[in-house]
């Protein structure tokens, strides 16, 4: 079902494609293949095509498996080894890192076989023309081998940055909501229960202290480590539930992707629980409210597709189809906390945290496509309760937003009710300071749905009204101010920024330095520079308002200060392309062009087209990769 999602403020409004694959085989093909586009639940198109056999896909993925469970760590024993970096290797056909490559590019020449993307890529493509649109895409089969093969070698994801891939079985079932229904409230939202299990070889201390550092202002957090079954079931069935079940330590499943077991100890007797023998405590966390099911484990696949078996329907699994090296799966489990803590939904998240495993190819080619996603279509998007904060809402965009900023939530409204009750409310909330805030945050997140949707004046009118109710909240000012930017109303922009600034908003900070820098009123920026640095605890709102620092010195040809404040910027926040783009630029400054080579790579990879400011950069960095790349 294609939902609305609000993430950090921002609505996406998506696409579900639902691609069945139909019966059929890699030997055989699939002679019957669908591709459903919906919009708003209800079918929007439908194509019909077919895929070949793939007897070279088959045989790749065959003898990949073999040396992944080769290499596939036991119970008792460490991971995979990482290749060290800078080690020349002459690779034979029978290693992984000879065999993934050809496999991909096996599969990629599959999916764009004539019959294939003809009828369903290119008509999609057609539907679908802005390439930064979100969406999913459901492959729908329950043949739990094909489920293993890389589908992130599609080129159609390639195209569009923003979608995700996302497995299911044939089999679900249709919820279906009354209209205008209030959302039933849950104990177990936020409440998320960490599972360590054997570790023996592996680092799981690093996923707690990323958990307690990413969620645990947001979340009620309980660990347990290396639990006994009857400690996991006692909890499988607390009464308030868990929103999300995470699992790290050792896995197996058997070479059909089935028969998931989970190490859960290293006692000598009893230290291994099956799925099955889980049935009973995953159903009742369900029906208490358990929306996220997370193993970051070696070869869990077969758990999901237990899970599958066994009728348990849980909205979302994330599984890893392949044995993971411990620091790539720690980085994995990093990358998706800060997306979900930044407000992103779910699949979004998993798209971005396997975008950043890419630096690991060169030393574990597959690495970004072994964590998988299962979920059902008809289910909502799962996203993270709002932080926990006397500030509900957070501003729609924000240039600090990427660091570890506290995200102040997802508040979802019917646009209706709102434009009904709206003003009637404000009148008597204005009288009930303890009103006026709460309606405050329902008033801002409506004036931001408005601005997402171009709707300018609404949303102007609707943030200066949340501003009456709650003149304390600066991000009301906050919001007003971009809005104000965007239409070109300077004097407004300025005004509400200072009094988000005003009201002691970290973020503003920042936001106001920038737009200092560029009305060319460089002390005034450095001061408000310095205010942030004294005042913020946060180091992506810091990154940021160093990256302004930095901007400021080169533009003042102060190469070494504006290099030392740019490198610490990125140190403090390494999905800054604004502070890449400037440092490249510094060490060309300074006669090191072969060195600004990685800042350049770093602002493409990191940068999104769709912000003016970075696209500009990415061209940039092209051209200079492209030159100075090419240069003897």
């Amino acid at each position: 079902m294609m939902s609305e999602i609000y993430c950090a403020g921002i609505q996406f409004m998506s696409w579900t494609i639902i691609l069945a694959l139909g019966s059929g085989s890699l030997k055989s093909g699939f002679p019957h293949v669908t591709a459903e586009l919906k919009e708003t639940g209800k079918t929007f198109a439908k194509f019909p095509a077919s895929l070949p056999p793939a007897p070279e896909v088959e045989e790749l993925h065959r003898r990949w498996k073999v040396l992944c469970n080769a290499l596939k760590p036991g119970s008792a024993a460490s991971r995979i080894k990482l290749k060290s970096p800078g080690v020349t290797t002459n690779f034979s056909e029978d290693t992984p890192e000879e065999i993934y490559p050809n496999l991909y590019k096996h599969m990629r020449e599959w999916l764009a076989s004539d019959e294939f993307c003809k009828k369903i890529e290119l008509n999609l493509r057609t539907y679908i023309g802005n390439i930064s649109e979100s969406f999913k895409i459901f492959l729908e089969n329950d043949n739990s081998q094909l489920w293993e093969l890389p589908w992130d070698a599609w080129a159609l994801r390639e195209v569009y940055a923003n979608c995700e891939i996302i497995l299911t079985s044939c089999e679900y079932g249709t919820i279906t909501r009354a209209r205008n229904a209030v959302p039933v409230v849950r104990f177990s939202e936020g409440r998320i229960l960490c599972v360590f299990g054997n570790s023996q070889g592996i680092d799981i201390k690093k996923d707690r202290r990323t958990i307690e550092k990413l969620l645990g202002d947001r979340c009620e957090l309980n660990f347990l480590k290396e639990p006994t079954a009857e400690k996991l079931y006692e909890e499988l069935f607390d009464e308030k539930g868990w929103q999300v079940l995470f699992f790290a330590g050792h896995s197996n499943s058997d070479w059909n992707a089935a028969n998931g077991l989970l190490y859960i100890n290293q006692n000598p007797d009893n230290n291994t629980i099956t799925v099955e023998e889980l049935k009973s405590g995953l159903k009742q966390a369900i029906s208490n409210g358990l929306q996220l099911l997370i193993f970051n484990s070696c070869s869990s696949l077969g758990i999901a597709t237990d899970i599958v078996a066994e009728g348990l329907h849980l909205p979302s699994i994330i599984v890893m189809r392949a044995p993971l090296p411990d620091p790539i799966a720690h980085d994995f489990v990093k990358s998706l906390f800060e997306y979900l803590a930044l407000g992103d939904p779910l699949f979004l998240a998993v798209r971005k945290a396997k975008n950043d495993l890419l630096s690991w190819e060169p030393r574990f080619p597959g690495a970004s496509g072994i964590p998988m996603l299962c979920q059902h279509p008809t289910f909502d998007e799962f996203i993270l309760p709002r932080w926990k904060a006397e500030n509900p809402v957070n501003p729609p965009f924000s240039e600090a937003q990427a660091g570890d900023r506290p995200n102040h939530g997802n508040f979802m409204i019917p646009t209706q009710l709102m434009q009904r009750a709206s003003i009637s409310l404000a009148v008597v909330a204005i009288g009930y300071p303890l009103i006026g805030p709460h309606l405050g945050a329902v008033i801002n997140t409506f004036g931001m749905e408005k601005h997402r949707n171009n709707q300018f004046l609404i949303a102007k009118v609707s943030y200066n009204l949340a501003a009456s109710l709650d003149p304390t909240n600066g991000y009301y000012f906050y919001n007003l101010s971009l809005l104000c930017d965007q239409i070109n109303e300077d004097e407004c922009a300025e005004q509400a920024m200072k009094q988000a600034v005003w009201r002691g908003l970290p973020e503003a900070y920042a936001q106001l330095a920038k737009s200092l820098i560029v009305k060319n009123k460089p002390q005034a920026a450095l001061k408000v520079i310095g205010l942030c640095l004294e005042q913020t605890e946060f180091d992506g709102v810091k990154s940021a308002c160093l990256k302004n620092r930095g901007w400021l010195r080169f533009n003042d040809n102060q190469y070494d200060s504006a290099e030392a404040d740019l490198r610490t910027a990125i140190s403090l926040n390494t999905k800054t392309p604004e502070a890449q783009c400037l440092l490249a630029k510094v060490l060309e400054a300074k006669g090191k062009p072969q060195e600004s080579l990685k800042h350049w790579a770093e602002t493409i990879k990191s940068g999104e087209a769709r912000i003016p400011e970075q696209d500009e950069c990415i061209q940039i960095a092209k051209q200079r990769l492209q030159k100075i790349g090419n240069s003897p």
